[in-house]
């Protein structure tokens, strides 16, 4: 991954960490897309789980 992927996937991750846990739990269980702004969605078979994400989607009991 060359150093401006990583800068956008970066600014995406933090993008997708400022809505609210709810929401971004909601869209995971429904395998929906989460609106990052700009026109940008999280979605997770294309971006998967963000490490940040997976203690919290693990307490909720979303993950194995």
């Amino acid at each position: 991954m060359s150093p401006s992927e990583r800068l956008r996937r970066s600014s995406r991750e933090d993008a997708l960490q400022a809505v609210d846990l709810a929401v971004v739990a909601q869209a995971y269980l429904a395998r929906e897309a989460v609106y990052l702004g700009r026109g940008d969605f999280w979605k997770w078979d294309q971006d998967g789980i963000p490490g940040w994400l997976v203690p919290q989607l693990a307490d909720l009991g979303f993950l194995p």
